[in-house]
């Protein structure tokens, strides 16, 4: 890919059996954008604040996903959190470094060239304007409980018996609900951009965005608020499938689950990874020059089969 490279900004999460009964699991995607240094943050911090949130220890799993959420932003923001992810940053630049040498290239994306110059201006507030989405799914298996906490562009789909559910709102900007409040907080859209530049409404970090100390968390133009959705775990659920935007914009709900669908197995044990690769070697760009963009994203995914 000589002339355009694209840096892998993603991260996941996929913790079992914690809480005090072991009976939860929580997994989950991040994508980053600006840099990887916050979706790292969050990979890094996103269970074991969870866990301590007490909320999550009451079980009140919807209460505390939403607390959790605005608590990495929290986090971010102080002393310790900005001289960790000044360290991931310094980090990144050196794996950064390190594949361009590998590769033989100079840097040659504008928008890799662009970051650079932003981040040498803001070494000492990483999260400043570096993001990622946040999609997650917890599942309570005492109370045979699925829930979805998305902020961002990600999604997050459930399959039940071969149909595909959306468990997720995309947020973009030029949707009602985020329109009015973009705007509400003293913010703008441009050619479907906030303020000209992020082309989604929620996520983590980018706290350039939520500087607005007349109005809280959730009301900011750009927010970690979550959507969040419950439903019940029963047998007639089949699979989740969580994944990036680069993803979606090349399958449908209904034809990513037809997809795993059609390969899956009810045999425990059997791996899924497998395909999921296969997954994404069919939806990648062949000729990243003539696709304008579709398949050339970074592109994270996850699957959840339930055995029943």
């Amino acid at each position: 890919m000589q002339g355009w490279r694209k840096r892998m900004e993603d991260a996941h999460i996929h913790s079992v059996n914690i809480g005090a009964n072991k009976n939860v699991d929580v997994f989950g995607v991040f994508d980053g954008h600006g840099g990887k240094e916050v979706a790292q943050y969050v990979r890094i911090h996103f269970v074991e604040a969870l866990e301590n949130n007490e909320n999550f220890k009451k079980g009140d799993y919807k209460a505390a996903l939403k607390e959790n959420f605005l608590r990495m932003d929290e986090m971010m923001r102080t002393d310790d959190g900005k001289a960790e992810l000044t360290q991931l940053a310094k980090k990144s630049k050196e794996e950064d470094d390190a594949q361009e040498a590998r590769m033989g290239g100079g840097q040659s994306n504008q928008m890799d060239m662009l970051m650079k110059m932003l981040k040498t201006k803001n070494d000492d507030d990483v999260a400043l304007m570096t993001g990622c989405t946040s999609c997650v799914c917890l599942i309570d298996h005492g109370n045979k409980k699925l829930y979805f906490a998305n902020a961002g562009d990600s999604r997050v789909v459930l399959c039940k018996k071969g149909i595909a559910y959306p468990m997720s709102m995309d947020h973009k900007p030029e949707l009602p609900e985020e329109k009015n409040r973009i705007y509400k907080a003293d913010g703008f859209i441009t050619e479907g951009r906030v303020k000209g530049n992020l082309n989604l409404s929620r996520g983590l970090g980018d706290l350039e965005y939520k500087n607005n100390t007349k109005i809280p968390a959730e009301e900011q133009m750009i927010t970690a608020n979550p959507d969040i959705k419950i439903e019940e775990l029963d047998n007639d659920c089949d699979f989740i499938i969580i994944g990036c935007d680069g993803i979606w914009d090349c399958l449908s709900n209904q034809e990513a689950c037809d997809f795993v669908s059609k390969r899956i197995t009810k045999t425990k044990g059997n791996k899924i990874s497998p395909i999921i690769e296969e997954m994404m070697d069919s939806i990648i760009a062949t000729d990243i020059y003539n696709e304008t963009g579709v398949g050339c994203d970074n592109m994270t995914c996850e699957v959840i089969q339930f055995i029943h």
